[in-house]
């Protein structure tokens, strides 16, 4: 490896380095320059890219979900809406937005991954850390776009909109705790070892 005119570092192609761990560098070192372009644009832009970028993984893993999964809301006949109550139809609908085809499912993965990523993002560069905090107001964004896209929930989308960001933010957290506390663990462990 030698350093690259800008401080990046370089990997040089050597004819007997293993070809994956010469791809896996160059691609390290194309993130790196992006990382550090992005780090140096205005906040609207930041959130923009890292908003897109991640909608669309979103929408490439929710596609490959439902395709690997078996389209169940469309074996289910649309029932007549008349003769159900609202709560009824409400789980019907939530049973439909979580069992769509392809492209149900790439618009729900697109939607909750590129508003929690661009939350996310946000958040970091205007309170200058990320910790569970951020995580969980881009987790209730996140949920409650998600509620609002899918259509779950009954008449009231606010209130529902509001009950799936806290249920969102509410795991995200949890989730965050459990994660920063294994990683503690193990760096304390790491650290008695030396």
């Amino acid at each position: 490896m030698e350093q690259g005119k800008q401080g990046i570092v370089v990997a040089k192609w050597l004819p007997n380095q293993n070809p994956i761990e010469q791809f896996q560098a160059k691609y390290k070192e194309l993130e790196n320059g992006f990382k550090a372009w992005l780090e140096k644009q205005p906040l609207a832009v930041e959130a923009a890219v890292v908003t897109v970028t991640s909608a669309a993984q979103g929408a490439g893993i929710g596609s490959l979900m439902g395709t690997l999964t078996k389209d169940v809301s469309s074996s289910i006949p649309t029932p007549p809406q008349a003769n159900l109550t609202p709560q009824a139809m409400a789980s019907f609908q939530q049973a439909q937005a979580l069992s769509g085809g392809p492209l149900v499912q790439a618009r729900n993965f697109a939607v909750m991954t590129g508003v929690n990523a661009g939350l996310s993002c946000v958040m970091k560069r205007l309170r200058g850390k990320e910790d569970v905090q951020s995580s969980m107001v881009a987790a209730f964004g996140s949920g409650a776009m998600f509620s609002l896209v899918s259509g779950m929930g009954g008449p009231n989308q606010v209130a529902n909109a509001a009950t799936s960001g806290l249920f969102f933010a509410l795991v995200q957290g949890g989730l965050y705790q459990i994660i920063k506390e294994i990683t503690d663990v193990d760096t304390e462990q790491r650290e008695i070892k030396n």
